[in-house]
Parts: structure tokens; C-alpha cells; sequence
């Protein structure tokens, strides 16, 4: 199971939580969030990198915009967060970047609608529906999960805790790929605590 903590805006955070061997590490790029990393220098030193790579969060950004910022970053994958279309998303893909699609989830209601995506994003990540587009610290009802059909994997997102390891693990659901970490882990925003990022990783991983 992959493991993605998002939110990095610190330089030295981001070493000391690469060092606790995440897959991805994932940098927002959307001004109105607290955790905004557009200030880090694109060539800032990564003494250790995550396992697979930087991750980008954006929100409505132009497709250009998106372009420039996964260069810049040489980030692995576009994860997009707001009302972004299928058109956009196939756009990027046949651009040869990777496109994750985040959506938000109160309702079976909201599960119906991504079929459409199908085909032109790389994964979903589902997160409690909000109009701060992520970052609430609040979870969505994870029994919805099993209204989930299509044929495209997904990260579970929203207010992942350092106390729901076990929980996770007794998820069974074969689109299932990873979990997206974020505010619940943090010491103020962007900046994440280690010790409960390596206690919670090494929980999961120890399944």
C-alpha cells in the first residue's frame, strides 16, 4: 500500500519526513492554502527523496500553469483538486504526465459521475467533500467505499489520523492503492511531525 504525505511546505521538514520513507511526498500549489509551497526554490536540496517523488496538488489551475510547475519541480504525478474536467485531465496525460484526480465524497451520489474520468487519469483520490478542496482534518464515511465500481485506482484522502492504522488495514477493496496523509499528522500546517509519520508508516507496513 502506498503511503503519500501532503502538505509539505518546509524544506527541512520535507528532509526529516523523507527520511521516514514515504512513497510520495505531495507540495500544493494553491495560494488560498496555509500549506502553499510555491516559496520553496525549485532547486532546494532534497538530501533524501521520497520513495517515488514529489507530488503536485493544484486547484483550477491553468493547463499551462500545471506544466510549468511539474517541470520546475520535477514532480511524478499532477494531482488535481477542484472542478477540473476529463478534457483537461486527457490533455496532461497525452502530454505524458501522470494525473490524479481528487474528488470529494459525502454520498454514493458522488461515486457516479467518475466513469467519465475513466481512461484519463492515472488514480483517484478521495477525500471528505469541502469547499477548502482538502485539508479539513475531517473524514468522509468510509463505509462508501463500497459503492466504488470503476476500474480505476484510488488513494484514500480526508482526515487520515495517527490513530486509524488499523482501521485502514481492515479495508478490503481491490481498487484500494494507497492513503494521502495530511493535517492530522501536523505540528502547524505544512509542517508535519516525523515521530507520528514513522509510527504510522511502520504500522502499515508491518501488515
Amino acid at each position: 500500500m502506498e503511503i503519500k504525505i501532503c502538505g509539505m511546505a518546509s524544506e527541512i521538514n520535507i528532509r526529516e519526513i523523507a527520511a521516514c520513507k514515504p512513497d510520495y511526498l505531495g507540495l500544493i500549489f494553491h495560494p488560498a492554502s496555509p500549506r502553499n509551497a510555491i516559496g520553496l526554490a525549485p532547486g532546494f536540496d532534497f538530501s533524501s527523496r521520497p520513495q517515488k517523488g514529489f507530488v503536485g496538488v493544484f486547484v483550477d489551475r491553468d493547463e499551462d500553469e500545471i506544466v510549468d510547475l511539474i517541470r520546475r519541480y520535477r514532480l511524478v504525478a499532477a494531482q488535481l483538486h477542484g472542478s477540473e474536467s476529463p478534457e483537461l485531465c486527457r490533455r496532461l496525460t497525452k502530454r505524458g504526465f501522470r494525473v490524479w484526480k481528487a474528488v470529494g465524497i459525502d454520498s454514493p451520489d458522488d461515486f457516479q459521475t467518475l466513469e467519465r474520468y475513466t481512461g484519463c487519469v492515472d488514480r483517484f483520490v478521495f477525500d471528505r467533500k469541502s469547499p477548502a478542496h482538502g485539508g479539513t482534518g475531517e473524514k468522509f464515511d468510509w463505509r462508501l467505499l463500497s459503492h466504488y465500481t470503476a476500474g480505476v485506482d484510488f488513494m484514500l484522502g480526508g482526515g487520515v489520523g495517527p490513530d486509524d492504522a488499523d482501521e485502514i488495514l481492515r479495508i478490503d477493496h481491490p481498487r484500494m492503492a494507497g492513503i494521502d496523509l495530511n493535517s492530522r499528522f501536523e505540528v502547524i500546517p505544512g509542517v508535519k511531525n516525523s515521530t507520528l509519520v514513522e509510527s504510522f508508516i511502520k504500522k502499515i507496513r508491518s501488515k
